[in-house]
């Protein structure tokens, strides 16, 4: 009995095969990769769409990110131009205030003269 069991069988039904004749078997084998097919096909339909929606979300979501550096790098130019005439305004009143100070020092100093004629190098 085992050696029945372990022997390849041979071109009659396939194993599994509800139907008794070839054609049938055939023919539901060819149903079966049918639907088969089709399910398989209607899956890549599926993951299509949701890779082209998720590729749509994807562009969407880029340009709305290019759009807000965009707006933040133009945000950052105005900062900086306000920045710099700031700077520019603070630098020109140290200029100012300081050059004023060394004037009126200027001013209140009084240079006395040394021997031979030479100006002395420290105020009084």
């Amino acid at each position: 009995m085992q050696l029945e069991t372990t022997k390849k069988r041979g071109r009659g039904r396939p194993k599994g095969a509800t139907s008794s004749t070839l054609s049938d078997v055939r023919a539901q084998a060819a149903e079966e990769k049918r639907k088969i097919r089709e399910e398989l096909s209607n899956k890549v339909e599926q993951l299509r769409g949701q890779l082209e929606e998720m590729e749509a979300r994807a562009r969407e979501e880029i340009r709305e990110l290019q759009e807000a550096l965009r707006i933040s790098e133009q945000r950052e130019n105005f900062f900086r131009a306000a920045l710099e005439e700031r700077l520019h305004v603070v630098a020109e009143h140290i200029h100012k205030s300081l050059t004023d100070w060394a004037t009126a020092e200027l001013e209140e100093g009084q240079i006395t003269q040394r021997k031979r004629g030479r100006p002395r190098k420290t105020f009084k």
